[in-house]
């Protein structure tokens, strides 16, 4: 079996969990990044850049070469939650591909708040984008401590 951990990581966080999920399970690691980068500073970031792009459905152009998903059984995706979804370049990642069938791919995201209808939101928008997919819920925010036991439950041992 064939995995890709794609990760969208803008502050580092989201950055370390998906590096610990491809040391686990032998995965392809894959940093998606925004083609122009988000600011630095967090309030122009979150409040001016990422704002407006949910706000108007901005798909930011992202680094290319993306991976060719077609030689993985399973992709684990993770990211920060940004206004109650994931980032539009993961958007922009999952509407790539025009078609996910046979692939199934797993959430994990990671967001200053605990809500969990973010998570739930975040795993809609992406059933929404990755035409064909399976999406599963992977992990959220402190439930990223019991990631030995989802990935030996999900077929994932190294």
């Amino acid at each position: 079996m064939n995995t890709l951990i794609v990760y969208f990581s803008w502050s580092g966080n989201t950055e370390k969990i998906a590096k610990d999920i491809a040391k686990k399970t032998g995965g392809e690691l894959f940093r998606l990044e925004r083609q122009i980068p988000y600011s630095e500073d967090y309030n122009t970031c979150a409040y001016v850049e990422a704002k407006e792009e949910i706000d108007k459905k901005i798909r930011p152009d992202v680094k290319r070469p993306l991976p060719d998903v077609s030689r993985y059984d399973k992709i684990i995706l993770a990211f920060p939650i940004w206004w109650y979804t994931s980032p539009m370049p993961v958007w922009t990642f999952l509407e790539s591909y025009p078609d996910w069938k046979g692939k199934t791919v797993y959430i994990f995201a990671n967001s200053y708040t605990d809500d969990p209808n973010y998570f739930t939101t975040s795993i809609a928008d992406a059933k929404k984008s990755a035409r064909n997919a399976d999406i599963q819920p992977g992990l959220f925010n402190k439930d990223i401590k019991k990631l030995d036991r989802w990935l030996a439950e999900n077929g994932f041992n190294n």
